[in-house]
């Protein structure tokens, strides 16, 4: 291998590195979502739940009694009481944190995908902000080279002095956009290092990373619209309905299922009696005192099934919706690329950069048009994967395992939790 072709080798090698350290600096930052506060607080109950303290002890309440027969002090009575616990209200007990604890685990999933919801569009905002500065930086690298030919054509029959203050201008107000744009990007970096201390220590890679290409964004929310499958936002809400038909069976079988009673009369000992008795009683429930919270837990059972159903709607209606935005975005923003693409290969081009020598200002008006396509086009790709991202939110894709990097064209893997 020559030296060149080892030397070209190295330096891809070098820049395919660099981009995976980048993208494995984003994958990072998505990460902390599961560190998020709410995400933790579930997963601690889960893990509590997970000890079954829940469980109910099979002796309900032990009492000790003790009365006087006929008043007469020399003929005390003694008796220990026993309430076994209500057999049916011990399962549906334990059911009930069972459900419970299900709705947490899918509660979770929820939180965590809001948490990676807000992370994404930090992503999305910090790479909006640093193409504005370079868009900025390109207004005024081109507004400059306009003075310097202006500068240069004074005695010349070119020379306009309203367009020479115009570009003075114009440089003025570019200048104030682009310490804007600056600034803009430098804050929602530190919005996003308050998440991710590290991000600090890795700051220059954020300025190069590559995202996905809206022909690869297109190609994935096309594959994910034909997914089929219950998301968990609608089975966090059938959950729901189990835990409250859950609930009004506990409050159902919250009845005392009776006693057994030993009783110790000292007194029968001088009657040649034995001073022992076992008494046994079985509540027998006629009516169940309960109705009152029974008919709150059917209540509840109604009104989460109402929200199940509405739930479906609208999970339907968001998945529609928010592919329709996306594919009109799409739409706008080829159009837009393809207006780009044209001017800079058609004869409008050719025929200034023949000119270029007779008439360079024409040639910089050209380019600070094109410019103002390409912010209009940088605009259409920032709510596009604005759109992008909320659709794979109303599709609960997101949080599901392996967590993936959505924002790579190879959907990069972050967890495999």
């Amino acid at each position: 291998m020559s030296v060149s072709i080892r030397l070209f080798v190295l330096l891809i090698f070098s820049i395919t590195g660099f981009h995976a350290a980048a993208q494995a600096v984003v994958g990072d930052f998505l990460l902390t979502a599961r560190t998020d506060h709410d995400v933790i607080s579930l997963e601690e109950q889960i893990r509590y739940l997970d000890t079954k303290p829940y469980r109910l002890s099979p002796l309900q309440k032990t009492e000790f009694r003790t009365g006087v027969n006929q008043l007469d002090p020399s003929r005390m009575e003694y008796a220990l009481r026993l309430n076994p616990a209500n057999p049916w209200e011990n399962k549906n007990n334990t059911k009930y944190f069972q459900e419970y604890q299900a709705v947490l685990a899918l509660e979770k999933e929820l939180v965590l995908k809001r948490a990676l919801l807000v992370r994404y569009k930090h992503v999305v905002e910090l790479l909006y902000a640093n193409e504005k500065v370079s868009i900025r930086e390109e207004e005024f690298r081109l507004v400059s080279a306009q003075l310097s030919v202006l500068e240069r054509q004074q005695q010349s029959s070119f020379f306009k002095g309203d367009d020479y203050l115009d570009a003075n201008l114009r440089q003025m107000d570019i200048m104030v956009s682009r310490e804007e744009s600056v600034f803009e990007y430098d804050n929602q970096f530190q919005r996003m290092a308050t998440l991710y201390p590290p991000m600090e220590a890795n700051k220059k890679m954020w300025k190069d990373i590559v995202f996905i290409s809206v022909e690869r964004m297109e190609r994935v929310v096309d594959s994910l619209y034909l997914v089929t499958g219950t998301p968990s936002t609608l089975a966090y809400r059938e959950k729901q309905i189990d835990l409250a038909n859950q609930e009004y069976k506990l409050e159902k079988s919250n009845i005392n299922a009776g006693f057994v009673q030993a009783e110790y009369q000292e007194f029968r000992i001088n009657q040649n009696r034995k001073p022992w008795n076992i008494n046994m009683g079985v509540t027998i429930p006629i009516t169940n005192p309960n109705k009152g919270d029974m008919t709150k837990r059917k209540l509840e059972v109604i009104e989460a099934q109402h929200e199940r159903d509405e739930t479906k709607s609208e999970v339907l209606a968001n998945k529609e919706m928010a592919r329709n935005h996306f594919k009109n975005l799409v739409s706008r923003y080829n159009d837009i690329h393809q207006k780009i693409e044209s001017l800079r290969v058609g004869n409008l081009a050719s025929a200034l950069s023949n000119m270029k020598e007779n008439n360079p200002t024409a040639v910089i008006r050209f380019q600070g048009n094109v410019l103002k396509l390409k912010a209009m086009e940088l605009k259409l790709k920032h709510e596009i994967l604005i759109s992008y991202i909320d659709f794979l939110g109303f599709t609960d894709q997101l949080q599901k395992r392996p967590l993936i990097n959505f924002l790579t064209n190879n959907l990069a893997v972050l967890s495999v939790e």
